[in-house]
């Protein structure tokens, strides 16, 4: 009985790894397959919110700690951040706050908000 409890999950990872993938070659591709659906935009666009706040805040925040820029111009590509895509859907807005509260675990001073 023991070693059948062993064999299932092995015999299920070998069943998953056999399965065929789907790769993409071409931009093309992947914007045809992120179009299909609003479920596969959403799983399109959803990590882009999430890095892209990360990478824009985390310079600000770096920038702003290191005395680079004045408190003043932090507040206006703040705001100006703040101003461009907003995120129109409740999970863009959860992408896009779980990016800034990334970015509050690594520069816990920044004065960066979630968007509500």
């Amino acid at each position: 009985m023991r070693s059948l409890l062993r064999t299932i999950p092995l015999i299920g990872a070998l069943l998953i790894s056999a399965a065929p993938v789907q790769a993409f070659e071409t931009l093309e591709e992947l914007d045809k397959a992120c179009q299909a659906s609003e479920e596969a935009f959403k799983l399109c666009t959803g990590p882009a919110y999430h890095f892209s706040a990360i990478a824009g805040f985390s310079l600000l925040c770096k920038l702003r700690e290191e005395g680079v820029i004045t408190p003043e111009e932090f507040a206006a590509e703040y705001n100006e951040v703040l101003a461009g895509p907003n995120p129109d859907s409740k999970y863009l807005k959860v992408m896009w706050n779980s990016g800034i509260k990334a970015v509050l675990e690594d520069y816990p001073n920044c004065p960066i908000k979630p968007v509500p």
